[in-house]
Order: structure tokens, then C-alpha cells, then sequence
């Protein structure tokens, strides 16, 4: 009888962390080039991850976060 595998909880877990973190380290860059500002002067990790969920693109992110319009997205 074959055994079915599944990924171990601990790993998908440390893959979504992972993606997080680079999102989060795009969104920062990205504010910093584009505005000059830092990411932490925005938001917390709570608030980039409601973004980040959802699969919003970069651009909207950053100009979401400081407050340009967003109605072209």
C-alpha cells in the first residue's frame, strides 16, 4: 500500500513566511525608491499581510500605503 505524502505543516508554514518576507522586502525597496520613505513609517506586518493575501500587485501596495490615488488598478 503506498503511503500518500503531505507536506509537513512546519514547512508550508515556513514557504508562506518566506514569500511574506520577500514581498515585504519589494514593498520596502520600493517605497524607498519611488517615495523616499521607509516601509515601518506605513504600516506594520499585520496591515502588509492583509495585502499580501490578497495578491495585490506592488504598485497598488505603495500607493495604497501613501495615499495616492489607487482608483487605476
Amino acid at each position: 500500500m503506498m503511503k500518500i505524502l503531505h507536506k509537513p505543516a512546519s514547512l508550508s508554514l515556513t514557504l508562506l513566511s518566506s514569500g511574506f518576507q520577500a514581498f515585504k522586502r519589494r514593498i520596502s525597496q520600493e517605497l524607498m525608491l519611488r517615495k523616499g520613505v521607509n516601509l515601518e513609517d506605513y504600516t506594520d506586518d499585520e496591515g502588509l499581510y492583509a495585502f499580501y493575501l490578497r495578491g495585490e500587485p506592488e504598485n497598488y501596495v505603495v500607493d495604497a500605503l501613501c495615499g495616492c490615488t489607487v482608483d487605476e488598478y
